[in-house]
């Protein structure tokens, strides 16, 4: 028996479609044969997909209240036929269907089809034979997935919003050159963390580092301030020839005239001068 399970996922994890969308809407419901074993089993596979994708997921509950009441009806008349649980896919604005079945002959045979709406066919099918007391473990359940999903599905993204009070200004983020502002929100893999350099000529760099949630949103506002000039205090002739004076007069006095222009540096730039 377990070897032909194991056929089986091999067999329909072969036609799967390559790069569906990762955000697209899933269902997933169950269809039982009589069976009571393995209660809330598909509510254990929408949590477990909603910690590993970005699928916008309806779990049996969810699914009922927009469907109807219904909903369980309908399945047990599809009696698992894929164009007719399509369906149902189509009528709550789904792409695809997970179809939980719980039989028994003896042992408990799970069996998770995932079902393509627009076409109303099954695109990867899995199978799994299970002792009547013995319920699958989260590692197995990750393991039905990986064979029933696309590998597209488990890249999880996040957006990051960069605006400048510059356009013109170049931008990189994470080593990546990502053209000149105003640029459009960037949708990125996540979890991760990223570098973000606005840059442009005769202006301070604008640089920082932000760790980008799965499904989450981040703005950067990137101010550039102008480079010290002709409109700074410290780089007019006269401020320069004085600190030469000072430095060439005494060492003490460079000290202290040294400590002062960097703590006036950190609080004029940051605060007046732009």
């Amino acid at each position: 028996m377990r070897r032909l399970v194991v056929a089986c996922i091999v067999l329909f994890a072969g036609i799967a479609h390559a790069d569906p969308d990762p955000k697209r809407k899933v269902v997933v419901i169950e269809y039982r044969s009589g069976s009571s074993a393995l209660p809330g089993i598909a509510n254990r596979v929408v949590e477990t997909m909603t910690k590993l994708t970005s699928l916008q997921l309806l779990g049996p509950d969810q699914t009922r209240t927009v469907y109807g009441d219904q909903l369980d009806q309908a399945i047990a008349k599809c009696s698992g036929e894929a164009g007719c649980i399509a369906a149902i896919g189509k009528k709550v604005g789904a792409a695809d269907v997970l179809l939980v079945g719980v039989s028994e002959l003896g042992d408990v045979i799970l069996t998770v089809q995932r079902i393509e709406v627009g076409r109303g066919e099954v695109v990867t099918r899995i199978a799994d034979s299970l002792a009547a007391s013995a319920v699958p473990s989260d590692d197995q359940i990750n393991g039905y997935l990986a064979r029933l999903l696309s590998p597209g599905d488990f890249m999880r993204y996040g957006v990051i919003d960069i605006v400048a009070n510059l356009a013109g200004a170049a931008v990189t983020v994470g080593g990546t050159s990502r053209g000149l502002t105003p640029i459009q929100a960037l949708k990125l893999p996540a979890p991760a963390t990223y570098e973000i350099r606005v840059e442009k000529a005769g202006f301070v760099p604008f640089t920082t580092k932000v760790a980008l949630p799965p499904d989450g949103e981040i703005k950067v506002s990137a101010e550039l301030s102008k480079r010290g000039g002709d409109g700074a205090w410290y780089g007019r002739w006269y401020v320069l020839a004085g600190a030469g004076l000072l430095v060439a007069g005494a060492a003490t006095t460079a000290i202290y005239f040294g400590t002062r222009t960097t703590e006036s540096d950190s609080v004029t730039v940051s605060g007046v001068l732009k």
